[in-house]
């Protein structure tokens, strides 16, 4: 970041700079400290800079509103929906939800990478943030069947989108147990 665009965050949350825009008088809810309580919020370079009294050069008059931070859901398998990302997407929003980490487990079972990569492509450059956590089980243990097998290697090239976070949850405990070479190199 360059020094004077943070030296104009700063100015904006200290109050010496007006914010590029000031949701104003709104019922703020701390989330945190399950407190409810007025004030305004200040917003620069599309960015939160402060909560409290604050002046811009644009202004929402959010008396009797509730402001909240919007959910996140931290785990779904958007295929048990039964719907494309997209459209997972438009009903989670009505929801207050602006954000979710996916574990594409069940469509990489049924069709390996290129089940990942349509779920990957579907959610890009929607208004919704889709991340994801790569399958670590396919198939779940080596005791059943699915259309597809994903190695250790077969997930490195994932890593490289900066949407897939990590590795999903280890359902195949007898592998991770016994030391299994493919799943520690998961792991690791």
């Amino acid at each position: 970041m360059k020094k004077n665009l943070l030296k104009r965050r700063i100015d904006v949350a200290a109050g010496r700079t007006p914010a590029d825009c000031v949701i104003k008088n709104g019922q703020i809810i701390d989330v945190f400290n399950g407190d409810i309580y007025k004030g305004d919020i200040a917003v620069v370079d599309g960015f939160f800079a402060g909560i409290g009294r604050y002046e811009g050069i644009s202004e929402i008059d959010a008396a009797g509103k509730f402001v909240c931070p919007t959910f996140i859901d931290g785990h779904v398998h958007i295929e048990s929906s039964m719907v494309r990302p997209s459209e997972l997407a438009k009903i989670l929003l009505l929801h207050g939800v602006t954000s979710i980490i996916a574990d594409p487990h069940e469509i990489a079972n049924v069709s390996g990478k290129m089940g990942m990569e349509y779920m990957i492509d579907q959610s890009a450059q929607l208004p919704f943030d889709f991340y994801f956590m790569m399958p670590s089980c396919v198939p779940a243990t080596e005791f059943e069947h699915s259309g597809a097998v994903l190695k250790s290697e077969d997930l490195i090239p994932f890593y490289q989108n900066p949407r897939v976070l990590g590795l999903a949850e280890v359902m195949n405990f007898p592998a991770v147990s016994l030391t299994e070479e493919d799943m520690l190199q998961k792991i690791y």
